[in-house]
């Protein structure tokens, strides 16, 4: 398991994608202490997702 870290100025730039994408690609680096192993983000990009969302149960 990894913990991401969004510091306030990242997230409110970046809160829009992380939260409406349905894939996201974070770039940031990686601090381990502890056991704890961190990602501090500094950039979201969104990854193009399918046309609309998969509805469970309607099969063709």
């Amino acid at each position: 398991m990894i913990n991401l870290v969004f510091s306030p100025p990242v997230w409110e730039r970046t809160r829009e994608v992380v939260l409406g994408a349905p894939a996201v690609l974070l770039e940031g680096h990686i601090e381990r202490d502890r056991g704890s192993v961190n990602m501090i983000v500094h950039r979201a990009h969104a990854l193009a997702g399918p046309a609309r969302a998969h509805q469970p149960g309607r099969f063709r």
